[in-house]
């Protein structure tokens, strides 16, 4: 097919629109082969129509530049649709509207946001079936399917997937990608026989299209399937076919999701250099598809496409606004002698935009707040992606140190010394001490990243109704118990003031739970702080009480008589990473993570109150059920 259009593109008759439209379709059947050269021809295609003025054209060339940009540099990409999806509107072009939706879906995918990806996806589903189009709907079914796989919903893959590959069947239309979608739901279930078989049907039939992408995706997940199973030479053998046809198309992502399988296999059996060398390729391909730079120009782009929006929707305002203007020119001119009923009806538009001027600042704080939670959750991914990257070479530290100690006090030990006795064995305490100050930092970098871990899951645990009386009560026990642990001279009175009709609120309880966890184990830790210093007649003791609020929420108060803060710490408390407490005893994470779980992932607030020598009082409220 390839073959043929390539032929005909070159016919000197061919009119110039067609020759636009035959450019592109040939960047449709690069893209499944080679990245680069469907990027060449869009490029074409782009100029040409550009230069005979063809609208439609231009839209369809943009679209293909973007999808042959899509593994490279998401940020282009998303320009380069919501370009074509403007133009699309424009020029009331709706198939290509539909197809550049689906595109800007697949990128929202890419990046984990589940809500707007999927939204795309069901407006280019829904824009499908108002054209008829069966064809379209198949691959935006499927889409779909892949979505719900991807956030481990496998009764909604199941379904999408079965409903694309219904229809695919009856109007005789590829089903290489949804015979992947069915494999990947069969071996998450467990259901490996019929995994496999999905699989090897994806596997051949993307062979006879040449599609190197699919293929990438059916090796992949057939090599997961083998690791499932432990056979290590089976999945290692697959996943290096899937990165091999990657690598061939420029498929960056195909080339990361075999890198992942492969250094995971090549770490467990070795050798450790094929490890390495995969590993490499790992971090490559996300510093290409997810380096800083182009994260923020994505977030840019976000911002601006907002704003576009919201400006559309000031001059729809405006548009409104101006006729209502002219409808009271025109009552004015008819009443005019009833004076009285004009002074009335202008009372009550000015009331009327009171409440419109009302309602739109609250709107607008509502989207500030939207576009800030968007852009927590995507660098809380990137966090999150860091922290587990950074967990294995902090291993392999903790383990060289704890060996390199152990062979050292055997070398202690048995008197292995030369020359200098005395000189030798001072070298070696002072080896042994450096590397258990290697240990140490070790544990401490490992503490940092499960805090990092924490912060980046903090809101995504779902909501249920809470004894929040039962819950403070339990974190607080936990929290004189952990620091009993570690330091078994102290004691403290723990006092309990918790409201019995308190309500039981909707809160993710194991986050709310860790926050109140940290606030009263730094209340107990600031009660011994002072009791070092402290004349004997102090107690340590750390209050919990609860009353409900007005409007059905809750107030929870943690209180203590420890050294109290100054208002420089008092400043820079929930700050991330700042802590006032010794090397090896905090991460400076505590604080800042129980106020994000609070504010963000509650909507509630978390305060503090305190004075030097006196005590600290931190008081969270929580909105009451919507």
């Amino acid at each position: 097919m390839l073959d043929s259009l390539l032929r005909r593109v070159r016919e000197p008759q061919l009119p110039d629109t067609a020759r636009v439209l035959l450019l592109c379709r040939i960047s449709d059947q690069y893209w499944a082969q080679r990245t680069d050269s469907a990027a060449a021809y869009a490029d074409r295609a782009l100029r040409l129509a550009r230069r005979i003025g063809y609208r439609h054209g231009e839209g369809e060339a943009l679209n293909r530049q973007g999808a042959a940009l899509r593994e490279s540099n998401l940020a282009r990409a998303l320009e380069l649709f919501q370009a074509s999806l403007h133009l699309a509107r424009t020029t009331h072009d709706v198939p290509l509207q539909a197809q550049n939706l689906r595109s800007i879906g697949i990128i929202y995918v890419y990046l984990r946001d589940r809500q707007v990806g999927l939204s795309y996806y069901f407006q280019a589903l829904r824009l499908g079936q108002q054209l008829g189009d069966e064809q379209r709907q198949v691959v935006d079914l499927s889409n779909i399917g892949l979505a719900y796989d991807l956030y481990n919903q496998l009764d909604s893959a199941w379904y999408y997937q079965q409903q694309a590959y219904t229809l695919a069947r009856r109007i005789h239309s590829p089903t290489n990608y949804i015979l992947y979608g069915l494999a990947q739901e069969a071996r998450k279930e467990g259901r490996v026989a019929e995994a496999l078989e999905y699989y090897r049907r994806s596997i051949g039939e993307s062979r006879r299209l040449r599609h190197l992408r699919s293929l990438n995706f059916a090796y992949v997940g057939l090599a997961a399937l083998y690791q499932q199973q432990g056979r290590a030479d089976s999945s290692i053998y697959y996943a290096r076919l899937g990165y091999q046809a990657a690598q061939t198309n420029g498929f960056l992502r195909g080339v990361l999701n075999a890198s992942i399988v492969l250094t995971k296999e090549f770490t467990r059996r070795g050798p450790i250099d094929s490890a390495f060398k995969y590993q490499g390729r790992m971090l490559v391909m996300k510093d290409t598809l997810f380096g800083q730079e182009k994260v923020m120009r994505l977030q840019s782009l976000d911002y601006r496409e907002r704003q576009r929006a919201q400006q559309a929707a000031a001059a729809q305002q405006e548009l409104r606004a101006r006729y209502q203007r002219y409808a009271l020119l025109g009552g004015v001119a008819v009443l005019l002698g009833l004076v009285g009923l004009l002074a009335w009806h202008q009372r009550q538009q000015q009331r009327i935009n009171a409440a419109l001027q009302a309602s739109l600042v609250e709107l607008k704080q509502t989207q500030a707040q939207l576009v800030q939670r968007e852009k927590m959750a995507f660098l809380g991914e990137l966090t999150a992606g860091v922290a587990h990257e950074l967990q294995n070479p902090l291993g392999f530290v903790k383990q060289f140190a704890a060996a390199g100690t152990d062979l050292l006090a055997a070398i202690n030990g048995q008197q292995r010394l030369t020359g200098d006795g005395a000189l030798d064995r001072e070298i070696l305490d002072g080896l042994k001490e450096n590397l258990l100050s290697i240990s140490q930092h070790g544990q401490r970098a490992t503490a940092i990243i499960r805090g990092m871990l924490d912060h980046a899951r903090t809101g995504r645990a779902p909501r249920q109704p809470t004894d929040l009386n039962a819950l403070a009560a339990e974190q607080l026990s936990l929290a004189y118990e952990g620091l009993r642990q570690q330091f078994p001279d102290f004691a403290a009175r723990q006092h309990l003031d918790l409201a019995p009709e308190l309500p039981a609120l909707p809160v993710a309880a194991q986050d709310l739970g860790r926050a109140l966890l940290n606030l009263c184990t730094n209340a107990f830790y600031a009660t011994r702080q002072r009791q070092q210093t402290a004349p004997p007649d102090y107690l340590p003791a750390v209050t919990v009480r609860t009353r409900p609020l007005p409007g059905g929420g809750a107030e929870i108060q943690v209180q203590d008589n420890g050294i109290g803060m100054s208002p420089a710490v008092r400043a820079q408390v929930f700050e991330a990473f700042f802590t006032t407490k010794p090397v090896g005893e905090g991460t400076g994470l505590g604080l800042a993570l129980s106020h994000d779980i609070v504010t963000t992932g509650h909507g509630g607030t978390l305060t503090l109150h305190s004075e030097e020598g006196v005590g600290t009082t931190f008081t969270i409220t929580l909105p009451g059920a919507a």
